[in-house]
């Protein structure tokens, strides 16, 4: 239950700042949490809490309804599956798998709004701009919004995995 309040909290400070910070500087919190979620052993119950925040997040923002439900349901998915061939648990295989996804997840959005409303879109000169400032305050916040998942968050680690300074046995 703790871990819905902190995925509402992240979703309510997103709107917050989407509306005072532009786009350049804004972090993509709701991101990182779906991207914590993956961590859990519970894996469709992730999935769904996911799903279920992204959809939020299309109510929030007036984005296509589904669009922000699907992309945070697959960056759950994307963490689950990647994390046991690549153990992302360490404080920079973390921070750098959140700059990498961000990037991902800007394209992902990007074809799916070409399709969806092409009229309103940015040209891809314009994303590349914007995107790097995005990118860097994502990393930024991605280490102490996992931790705080963690103490958080009563699920046990995936099987298999050993813990690491992200997961609370050390420090970061």
């Amino acid at each position: 239950m703790r871990l819905i309040g902190l995925g509402l909290a992240l979703l309510l400070l997103q709107q917050l700042l989407a509306s005072v910070l532009p786009y350049a500087f804004r972090p993509d919190l709701l991101l990182v949490f779906a991207l914590a979620l993956g961590f859990r052993a519970r894996a469709i119950e992730s999935l769904l809490i996911a799903f279920a925040f992204g959809y939020g997040l299309d109510e929030l923002s007036g984005a296509p309804i589904g669009l922000y439900a699907l992309l945070r349901a697959t960056a759950c998915l994307v963490t689950h599956v990647t994390d046991r061939g690549l153990n992302l648990r360490g404080p920079w295989p973390w921070v750098v798998y959140v700059a990498v996804y961000v990037v991902v997840d800007t394209l992902l959005l990007g074809q799916v709004l070409r399709l969806a409303q092409p009229d309103l879109l940015l040209p891809w000169s314009e994303v590349a701009i914007r995107l790097p400032g995005s990118v860097i305050l994502t990393a930024a916040v991605a280490a102490p919004l996992y931790r705080l998942f963690k103490r958080l968050d009563g699920d046990e680690e995936v099987p298999g995995l050993a813990p690491t300074a992200l997961s609370g046995s050390g420090t970061l």
